[in-house]
C-alpha cells in the first residue's frame, strides 16, 4: 500500500504543480492588468530562485525518507 501512495504522489506531483503555477500566472496577469503588481514578483529570477528552493528541500526530504543512513529511512529496505 505505502508503494501504491508513493506511485501515486509522484505521478500526481507535476499535474498539481502545473495547476497551482497555471493559477498564479493567472493572478499575476490580472495584477499586472490592475497596476498592483509588486516589484519583485515582476522578475523572473526571483520565481526561478523560489523553484530551485523548493525542489531543493523538497529533494532532501525524498532522500530523508527513501535511504538508508544507518538508521533506516521510512522506505529503506
Amino acid at each position: 500500500m505505502r508503494v501504491v501512495l508513493l506511485v501515486l504522489v509522484l505521478v500526481m506531483a507535476p499535474a498539481v504543480a502545473f495547476f497551482l503555477w497555471a493559477w498564479a500566472v493567472k493572478i499575476k496577469q490580472e495584477r499586472k492588468i490592475a497596476g498592483t503588481l509588486p516589484v519583485w514578483q515582476d522578475m523572473p529570477l526571483t520565481w526561478l530562485a523560489i523553484a530551485g528552493l523548493a525542489c531543493t528541500i523538497m529533494g532532501f526530504v525524498v532522500m530523508f525518507f527513501t535511504q538508508n543512513q544507518g538508521y533506516g529511512g521510512l522506505f529503506a529496505s
